[in-house]
């Protein structure tokens, strides 16, 4: 055992940690949206927002232990495609998790004023933008796409940012589709009735 191993199992753990902290966020946001009072949509909203604090210290300790391990392999490793994907899927899951960060805020405060009168009171209908809709799912897009290059090892950057970009397109796509999927289910129903 050396110190390599221990990053790499470190750099393994934090994706991990991060796919189970995503697991939580997409149960609570279900729950949230679903919750028929204002005080449950803000109780699955803090548990939502109390997972994704985990989000930034899985980075942190991805990127240090990325670092090392390249540091490690030799000089010429900073110029690979997988290294300049991973910096780029790292500094992108950072500016999304910071904006998503703010929005939550925003909901939780309107949330907690709400409730401030009765938490027993109807929840509101949460139609969030397009953006905020769509941004977890790219999020997990990217950060299969860079697992994806890690593992495979491209050496062209072109190719392991194609991939990542891919990711994030493949990811849109499937939110927009199951939008469209959800609105024509909808539709069906309301001729049907």
């Amino acid at each position: 055992m050396d110190a390599y191993h221990i990053a790499l199992f470190l750099h393994i753990l934090t994706l991990i940690v991060a796919a189970s902290a995503t697991a939580v966020t997409k149960l609570a946001d279900g729950r949230r949206t679903r919750a028929r009072t204002v005080g449950d949509a803000l109780e699955w909203h803090r548990l939502l927002v109390s997972s994704a604090r985990l989000f930034p210290i899985c980075l942190v300790l991805f990127l240090a232990t990325g670092v090392y391990m390249v540091r490690v392999s030799g000089s010429g490793a900073w110029s690979s495609g997988f290294v300049v994907s991973g910096f780029v899927g790292v500094a992108l899951l950072l500016g999304s998790g910071t904006f998503l960060g703010i929005q939550a805020r925003g909901l939780e405060r309107m949330l907690e004023q709400i409730a401030s009168r009765s938490a027993d009171a109807p929840a509101p209908s949460l139609h969030p933008r397009a953006l905020v809709r769509m941004l977890p799912a790219i999020n997990t897009g990217i950060a299969i796409a860079v697992v994806f290059d890690m593992v495979t090892k491209p050496a062209s950057t072109g190719l392991a940012l194609a991939v990542i970009a891919l990711g994030i397109v493949a990811s849109a796509a499937m939110v927009v589709r199951g939008r469209s999927g959800i609105a024509a289910d909808s539709d069906s129903v309301a001729r049907a009735a």
